[in-house]
């Protein structure tokens, strides 16, 4: 069997998030990249920016909201909302209590739908590189 790049894989989770969730939130939100091949053929390129609204709250509502919501909030964690997902999200830090309970490993990864490594990548990029922006 012929395995594909880690790359693609999350490109397609992503497109396949996106297409069957298709946010809907008020919550702020930057633009979302999804992964795109290069020209060569020879990798991908990096999504400039992973959003809240668009790709990662899709996740937490799949994957989170059910045993963390506002009326079950197992370990008094609420994922249900832009502002108490923050609380478990210190901008810019991998060892957030989002990232590492989701990373694999975590006491949560094993919740995770799917690829689960695409989503915990996912998860770990906003927190790192976007969470900051979208908090301002």
């Amino acid at each position: 069997m012929r395995s594909i790049p880690w790359t693609a894989g999350l490109a397609l989770a992503v497109a396949v998030l996106t297409a069957a969730c298709g946010g809907g939130s008020s919550s702020p939100s930057a633009p979302s990249q999804v992964p795109t091949p290069t020209p060569s053929g020879g990798g991908t390129s990096t999504p400039a920016t992973v959003a809240y609204t668009n790709d990662v709250k899709p996740v937490l509502d799949a994957d989170c909201v059910r045993c963390h919501s506002a009326s079950n909030s197992r370990a008094g964690v609420n994922l249900s909302s832009y502002a108490t997902v923050m609380r478990t999200v210190t901008p810019g830090s991998a060892s957030s209590p989002l990232v590492r309970t989701t990373q694999s490993g975590g006491t949560m990864n094993g919740y995770l739908s799917g690829d689960r490594a695409a989503k915990a990548d996912l998860i770990r990029r906003w927190v790192v590189d976007n969470a900051a922006a979208e908090s301002r």
